[in-house]
């Protein structure tokens, strides 16, 4: 029955998004969703390569997954914010500083999380807007999309060049924190998963569209669920960090 109310939730969703055109599959089974849709979704690039996603926490300010900096040298960071293609459009600014959690373990994928300052303020409009941090870990069941650039199946080796969304439910927190990590939310949906190229990016909750994770691991639709990292969890690091690099 979840499974039922699960398919039936997704589609009333798309059906209400108006703005999701098309039946392709992308990410991993997703459509082609307009950046005014997301608009704190921005590609983070390295040497103007899209690498990983990110979330516009403030003008300044972004956040993304840890390991999306391992051996990346600062002069080749900037972000893409308000367009729906990472390679062009929109606003393009460079990376100040870039923090990762001190306590992040690649192994482990635990304390998967950065904060990222930019060199100037992104100017915001309808294509470009900030988000506001969940302040409870999601329910089981939680309804949420997330979006992104990455691979559309696994070991496609390429970043997608329109951004795409999926629905997503999340699964139930306290088996899926015993199982992986304390810091680690859950989500799922048959046949739709974040892949490579994702990272970083947002997992939204529906309607009330507040960030609840940043994706840190996907199964690439191989049947395991995608990890994220819990943004209630590290919302006292967040804060923080930005308040001593800002």
């Amino acid at each position: 029955m979840f499974f039922k109310y699960l398919v039936l939730s997704a589609i009333a969703l798309l059906v209400s998004a108006a703005r999701i055109p098309g039946p392709e599959e992308r990410i991993v089974g997703g459509h082609h969703i307009p950046i005014e849709y997301v608009p704190w979704q921005v590609s983070l690039l390295i040497k103007m390569a899209h690498d990983c996603g990110g979330v516009i926490h403030s003008e300044r300010v972004i956040l993304t997954a840890a390991h999306c900096l391992i051996d990346v040298q600062i002069e080749d960071l900037s972000v893409r914010a308000g367009s729906s293609h990472w390679s062009k459009g929109g606003q393009m600014v460079k990376v100040l500083k870039a923090i990762s959690h001190p306590k992040f373990d690649y192994v482990m994928k635990t304390n998967d999380v950065a904060v990222l300052i930019l060199e100037s303020p992104l100017k915001f409009s309808a294509y470009v807007q900030k988000i506001a941090l969940a302040e409870e870990t999601p329910e089981g069941g939680t309804m949420s999309l997330v979006s992104g650039w990455g691979d559309t199946r696994y070991g496609a080796g390429f970043a997608w060049p329109i951004l795409q969304g999926v629905h997503v439910a999340v699964l139930d927190a306290t088996s899926c924190k015993k199982k992986y990590s304390e810091d680690i939310i859950c989500a799922d949906a048959d046949g739709r998963d974040i892949c490579k190229g994702d990272s970083g990016g947002p997992l939204v909750s529906l309607p009330d569209r507040k960030l609840i994770g940043i994706v840190s691991y996907g199964g690439c639709g191989n049947g395991h669920p995608g990890g994220y990292a819990d943004v209630a969890y590290f919302r006292n690091w967040f804060k923080k960090t930005i308040n001593e690099n800002i």
